[in-house]
């Protein structure tokens, strides 16, 4: 991998593009919410192209930079503040910290957490971490289920395992000699559609440990939509093109 500098302007100013050449057929440009910028390209793509490609889409990259600076997720601060927002199944929802008994409570736009000390940041982030990774473990392992028992059960495999971890590229994956699903912590940010789409990839992953032709025509056959769902899942979450 290489970086290219790019300049933005006054607002943004200079950053720089991860650069990966790799045995693919399209161009992935994708800014994520830690403000950094990968740009994958087959590798047969030479360095002009990719500098005159970037500059075509400056302007496209500086308003998703501006975008996630404006936002105050919580996945790019070291604690949570009162009244900062957060993604969740596809929602915004706008964290609110009050004096009580230590929990967390979910109103329609709303995620209250409860502590006694309302200045403690540190144990606030902690009790949210908690609880995100509780809940995103048992939605995804009731659409794991789900899969198992409409597909994959007559195939004679276990169900899989499922842990949850903090990635910064990848939304899952799997190791289908352990029967384990890894899925990206963030990955509950995203609505059921597409939570579902990466589910189902890595569950698919078990039969066709490759991304090849059996792998991609199973897919489509138990999922006609997943390729909707995946641009959705991008452009919602991470962006991209």
């Amino acid at each position: 991998m290489i970086k290219s500098k790019l300049e933005l302007g006054k607002i943004n100013g200079d950053i720089y593009v991860l650069i990966e050449k790799k045995d693919i057929k399209n161009v992935h440009l994708k800014v994520f919410r830690d403000l950094s910028v990968k740009l994958s390209v087959p590798n047969k793509v030479p360095d002009d192209w990719i500098i005159s490609f970037l500059e075509k889409k400056k302007e496209w990259i500086n308003k998703q930079i501006f975008k996630y600076k404006q936002s105050s997720g919580s996945n790019n601060m070291v604690y949570l503040k009162n009244g900062c927002s957060i993604q969740m199944l596809g929602k915004d929802f706008r964290i609110y910290i009050k004096s009580g008994k230590k929990k967390i409570v979910k109103e329609e736009k709303k995620l209250i957490i409860y502590l006694e000390d309302v200045s403690d940041l540190e144990t606030a982030t902690k009790i949210f971490d908690d609880w995100w990774k509780k809940e995103s473990k048992i939605l995804y392992e009731v659409k794991v289920k789900e899969f198992y028992n409409s597909i994959f059960k007559k195939y004679k495999i276990n169900i899989p395992t499922i842990q949850i971890r903090k990635m910064k590229t990848m939304w899952g994956n799997c190791c289908p000699q352990k029967s384990l699903i890894t899925l990206n912590n963030y990955l509950f940010k995203a609505n059921t559609l597409g939570i579902e789409y990466v589910i189902m990839h890595e569950m698919a992953h078990l039969l066709y440990p490759k991304h090849n032709e059996n792998f991609y025509s199973f897919m489509t056959i138990h999922m006609p939509d997943w390729k909707e769902r995946k641009q959705i899942l991008d452009l919602d979450v991470v962006q991209g093109v």
